[in-house]
């Protein structure tokens, strides 16, 4: 149904909004800082509201620039993150269950259905544990990109059991995107420095997230024809790298202060945030 893709795309759809907002606040406030302090290495920037400075807790060491750019770096975002993410797929995964036993073919008739909600649940319950310092740092980017892999599977799986060919051509589609996003998260681990990687990931979520929405309105409003299926990605596509660019292009405009002061600042932003997210972090 409609709904059923509906709840987990407004699902993606949040959290892949919020953490591409946060990080490019955040970065902005580096582009800012970092052209006041003149090019400092250690990211001098604020927490956005989440519970950090500019420097570390442990005797006001400048925060490294892959610290100031991934918000769940936040011990506090990442419990709060993981609670929610726990308390939605249960309801997500209750729903289902529901929704099988009141139609009267049983819980376990969307087992698939449950297993995508439970993968999340498995991100949300690493987070949690991470922000209580009980795994390794980075450990939920690395359950994220392993439950985007495990999409992929489902997905793909769901799609080849079509008969519709352009139904199953979305669904495989749907996994397509769940298994770029899984190789973003993925990298985004192992080059934390690296901001496109980071920003992809969660661009490629929210991709995730309209192209479910998409999904659902094929079983009851839109009539997508096997050569309009791409034809939708791309659009699709194209708005949310249009959404990253503006945003990029915010984060990279100085203050008006600066243009009236008509110092050097405004001409260094730009390479000031290069030097920052290029040069090697401060020891």
């Amino acid at each position: 149904t409609f709904l059923g893709h509906a709840l987990p795309a407004s699902f993606f759809l949040g959290f892949g909004c919020f953490f591409l907002g946060l990080t490019f606040k955040r970065c902005r406030e580096l582009v800012r800082a970092s052209s006041s302090s003149n090019c400092d290495a250690g990211a001098n920037a604020s927490g956005s509201g989440t519970g950090t400075n500019n420097t570390s807790s442990s005797g006001g060491t400048p925060k490294l620039f892959c610290d100031v750019h991934i918000p769940e770096r936040s011990p506090v975002l990442l419990g709060r993150t993981g609670a929610i993410l726990m308390a939605g797929t249960t309801l997500g995964m209750f729903y289902e269950a529901m929704g099988g036993y009141l139609d009267g073919i049983g819980p376990f008739h969307q087992l698939a259905h449950v297993a995508l909600y439970l993968c999340f649940f498995f991100v949300g319950a690493v987070a949690f544990l991470e922000s209580r310092r009980s795994v390794p740092p980075d450990s939920s980017r690395v359950a994220l990109s392993f439950a985007f892999f495990l999409q992929y599977i489902l997905w793909n799986e769901h799609g080849l059991m079509k008969e519709d060919g352009s139904d199953a051509r979305v669904h495989i589609r749907q996994g397509q995107i769940n298994l770029a996003g899984a190789f973003a998260f993925a990298y985004s681990v192992y080059n934390p420095r690296s901001l496109l990687a980071y920003v992809s990931g969660w661009a490629l979520m929210t991709l995730n997230a309209l192209w479910m929405f998409t999904a659902g309105l094929t079983v009851c409003c839109v009539d997508l024809t096997l050569h309009t299926v791409g034809a939708a990605l791309a659009l699709e596509a194209l708005f949310i790298a249009a959404l990253v660019l503006i945003g990029s292009a915010l984060c990279m405009q100085p203050r008006p202060a600066h243009h009236q002061l008509g110092g050097n600042r405004n001409n260094n932003a730009g390479a000031a945030y290069s030097s920052v997210t290029s040069s090697v972090p401060p020891k």
